[in-house]
């Protein structure tokens, strides 16, 4: 029995507290029988390739019909592509994107090349008048 060190008179012993046993870990997941996958799989959506040209080719023969109606031909491919993409592909919108676009592209080509060709003939035009009124 340990005693005090003043008095030399023995200690009586202190109760045991006991202390609470560690929380034990949670044993693991049971195995499952297929592999996690790391996102859920759905339906792959179908490639939107036609939609994408034709938007692409529509803005671009807008962009280029300023430069004498050079962007004419992106346009025709934006309007074929467009319509393909429109009964073959689920992205309607870029589809008819690149359909007006096409449109708008074509029109604006198609009205500038009229505007050269009347600009171009304008002097022909004026010939006639200028040789009956100089006699």
């Amino acid at each position: 029995m340990p005693t005090d060190p003043e008095s030399d008179v023995p200690v009586p012993p202190t109760p045991y507290t006991p202390v609470p046993p560690a929380a034990t870990p949670p044993p693991p997941p049971a195995p499952t029988p297929y592999a996690a996958v790391p996102y859920p799989m759905g339906a792959q959506k179908p490639p939107t390739i036609l939609s994408l040209l034709a938007m692409i080719f529509g803005i671009v023969g807008v962009v280029l019909s300023c430069c004498y109606g050079a962007g004419f031909l992106f346009s025709v491919a934006g309007i074929v592509l467009g319509h393909l993409g429109l009964k073959r592909e689920s992205a309607r919108g870029m589809a008819l994107a690149g359909t007006i676009t096409g449109y708008v592209g074509a029109g604006a080509s198609i009205i500038f090349w009229i505007l050269l060709f009347a600009l171009a003939l304008s002097p022909l035009l004026a010939l006639p008048f200028i040789a009956s009124s100089g006699s």
